[in-house]
């Protein structure tokens, strides 16, 4: 059902958190920490990709 105004629409989002939070469910949980060894990995993956297709690129003009 659709609310018709901003204070029903409210009501049901308060009747929502009233029902997850007595199934023991964190409607608002906190924020995860921040990993920075993610960001690093993705840029050394990206860092080796990089240099495997300029060296295969150079590698054509290379006569050994």
């Amino acid at each position: 059902m659709a609310a018709q105004s901003m204070e029903e629409e409210l009501q049901e989002l308060a009747a929502l958190v009233r029902e997850a939070e007595a199934l023991g469910i964190d409607p608002w949980p906190p924020e995860k920490t921040e990993r920075p060894w993610a960001r690093w990995a993705l840029g050394s993956f990206m860092i080796v990709l990089m240099l495997s297709a300029v060296s295969k690129v150079l590698f054509r003009f290379v006569t050994v």
